[in-house]
């Protein structure tokens, strides 16, 4: 067994004794360590801060002077009363009519904004992708049936009935007038997080009255032949693309297999015009 021996000689005014042990602290700065490393930690864990802020994007203006930026839609709907074996019995383009009738609503409902149209709407949808396999919704805009032009329809008894306007499902949307919910599309203001200019717009009729949602196509199944009428190019026909100017927060739609701008008047060739899907 060793022992170590220390002898201290002792001073009757000495009051303390002084023991020359070496002493390191290497323990100094590991707080501030260990603080960074939670720090670090966390910002993992919970993604850091990211930049969220929306700003909302107008439609260009396209007439001559610059100044009018309305955009049009007109939806079309299939005739109920019209065969759907397409196949033998091919469709016309005079089968799918802007009118809410054709959509199973009487005059009567439109006209009283009856629960069953006043909860339907259209909802446009915006992908990253036309590619179904790995497409990504991005946002969404809701068109209401409170909105929409007025054309003449007819309510009352068959033989005594009044004429009254009634909504159609034709929109002219701007940020001046009546209508203006969906004339504004709603997107990230910092490009940084997600850098997306271009998006694809997809559309849905939900009918309260039947309770399901009825898709669009940009164009009508007459304009198919054969077995085409329901084996077609998804990509081509559901879908028109919109361009985003991050510059001046304004959008652009486009007919993609034209490459002509849609939504800048009224006519077929101008406005964005949706067609019911009949599926077999």
């Amino acid at each position: 067994m060793n022992n170590n021996y220390y002898r201290f000689s002792l001073n009757v005014s000495d009051k303390d004794i002084i023991i020359p042990v070496e002493i390191t602290f290497d323990q100094e700065g590991r707080d501030q360590g260990v603080e960074e490393y939670e720090s670090e930690v966390l910002e993992r864990v919970i993604n850091g801060v990211d930049d969220f802020e929306i700003s909302k994007f107008a439609h260009a203006p396209w007439d001559t002077n610059n100044d009018v930026t309305q955009v049009h839609y007109q939806f079309n709907f299939f005739n109920p009363n019209t065969p759907t074996d397409f196949i033998n019995n091919p469709p016309t383009i005079t089968d799918w009519l802007d009118d809410y009738q054709y959509a199973t609503f009487t005059d009567s409902e439109i006209y009283y904004f009856s629960n069953s149209f006043k909860g339907s709407f259209f909802k446009l949808d915006f992908y990253d992708s036309k590619t179904n396999e790995n497409q990504k919704i991005l946002f969404s805009v809701v068109l209401p049936t409170q909105q929409g032009l007025k054309e003449p329809g007819f309510i009352g008894p068959q033989f005594n009935q009044t004429t009254v306007q009634v909504k159609k499902p034709k929109y002219i949307l701007d940020y001046t007038g009546q209508d203006k919910e969906g004339f504004f599309y709603y997107w990230l203001k910092n490009p940084d997080y997600l850098n997306q200019t271009t998006f694809y717009m997809s559309c849905k009729f939900f009918n309260a009255k039947k309770g399901q949602f009825i898709r669009m196509m940009n164009k009508p199944q007459s304009t198919l032949t054969g077995a085409g009428v329901y084996n077609f190019d998804k990509e081509s026909f559901f879908y028109y693309k919109v361009m985003f100017d991050q510059t001046n927060y304004e959008y652009k739609v486009y007919e993609e297999s034209t490459g002509l701008r849609v939504g800048v008047g009224p006519l077929a060739s101008e406005a964005i015009i949706w067609y019911e899907y009949v599926n077999p």
